[in-house]
C-alpha cells in the first residue's frame, strides 16, 4: 500500500511539473504579450497599423515593450525596436505616427513616452508568475547533450546566454548539482525581510520616476518571490534547481525568484530537503 501510494504521488507531482512548465512556455513574456493584443477585442491592433501605415509586427512590439516598461524615453524604444528596420529614423518616424494616433502617449515636458494600452490585471500576475522557469517539483531528468536542461518538455543549451556551443562540458556534474532535493525554510522566509541596496535614497543623477520605478520593481520580485516559495510548498516543499555553466565554466542556479545564489534573504530562505546533524 505504501508503495502505491508513493508511486500515485510521483505521478502527481509529474503531471503537476509538466503543467507548470506548459505554463512557462505560454507565458514567455513577448509572446504572451503579442498574443493579448492580437486578441484584444475592443480594438482589432493589426487593422490598425494596416490603416496607419505601421507594419503590424513593429506596432505589436510598440505595444509590448511600452506595457513592459510604462514610461521610457525615445533613444530607449528606438533601440528596442531598431531591428524592425535597422533604421532609427525610420523606427523613430513610425514611433510618431503611433504618438499621432494615440496608440501611445508622448510628454513634452518629461520627453517620456508613456504606456496606453496596458494588460488585464490577471495576465500580469501570470506573466509575474511564470515567465521564468520555476524550480521543479520532480527530480529533473539526466542532461544527456548541451542542448537539454533537465526540465521534462522543457529543453535549452547548458550554455548561458547566446554563447552554446557543442563541445564537451562536463554534464555529469551538472547532473549531480541538479538531483540534489532542495526547500524552503518557512520560518526564514516569514520572518526575515528582503532588502535590495539602495532603496533608501536615489542614486547619484537617478531621476525621481527612475527611483520610483526600481522600488516597484522590488516589490514586485518580493511579492512574486513569497507567491513561488508558496506554491512549492504547497507541493511537498521539496523542489529542484536545474544548472547551467557560463562561457567560462562558472556554474549557475537556474532559480530566478528561489535561488540560493541570490542575495543573502535568497539563500537564507532555502535549505537541503535531506537534513543531517553535521557533528563537530
Amino acid at each position: 500500500m505504501i508503495d502505491t501510494d508513493m508511486k500515485t504521488h510521483d505521478q502527481a507531482l509529474t503531471t503537476r511539473q509538466v503543467e507548470l512548465e506548459k505554463l512557462y512556455s505560454k507565458n514567455q513574456l513577448l509572446k504572451r504579450l503579442r498574443e493579448e493584443f492580437i486578441s484584444e477585442p475592443s480594438v482589432d491592433f493589426l487593422k490598425t497599423f494596416e490603416e496607419l501605415g505601421i507594419p503590424g509586427q513593429f506596432g505589436l512590439d510598440l505595444l509590448v515593450q511600452m506595457a513592459l516598461h510604462k514610461q521610457a524615453d525615445l533613444p530607449t524604444i528606438v533601440g528596442l525596436l531598431y531591428h524592425h528596420f535597422s533604421d532609427a529614423q525610420l523606427t523613430a518616424d513610425m514611433i510618431l505616427k503611433a504618438v499621432d494616433a494615440d496608440l501611445v502617449d508622448w510628454s513634452p515636458r518629461l520627453k517620456m513616452l508613456t504606456t496606453v494600452f496596458g494588460v488585464a490585471p490577471h495576465v500580469q500576475l501570470d506573466l509575474d508568475r511564470y515567465q521564468y522557469p520555476l524550480p521543479m517539483v520532480t527530480q529533473p531528468q539526466a542532461v544527456r547533450n548541451n542542448r537539454t536542461s533537465g526540465y521534462l518538455i522543457h529543453n535549452s543549451s547548458v550554455i548561458l546566454k547566446d554563447n552554446h556551443h557543442d563541445e564537451d562540458v562536463c554534464l555529469d556534474h551538472l547532473n549531480v548539482v541538479n538531483q540534489v532535493p532542495l526547500s524552503i525554510n518557512t520560518e526564514c522566509a516569514q520572518m526575515l525581510h528582503n532588502k535590495w541596496k539602495n532603496l533608501d535614497k536615489r542614486k547619484t543623477d537617478e531621476t525621481q520616476e527612475k527611483f520610483i520605478q526600481r522600488k516597484r520593481a522590488f516589490l514586485k520580485y518580493d511579492r512574486v518571490a513569497h507567491d513561488v516559495m508558496d506554491l512549492l510548498t504547497e507541493h511537498g516543499n521539496v523542489f529542484y534547481l536545474t544548472h547551467k555553466y557560463c562561457k567560462r565554466g562558472r556554474t549557475y542556479s537556474q532559480g530566478y525568484h528561489v535561488n540560493y545564489q541570490g542575495n543573502p534573504w535568497n539563500k537564507a530562505v532555502i535549505e537541503f530537503a535531506d537534513k543531517e546533524v553535521v557533528d563537530g
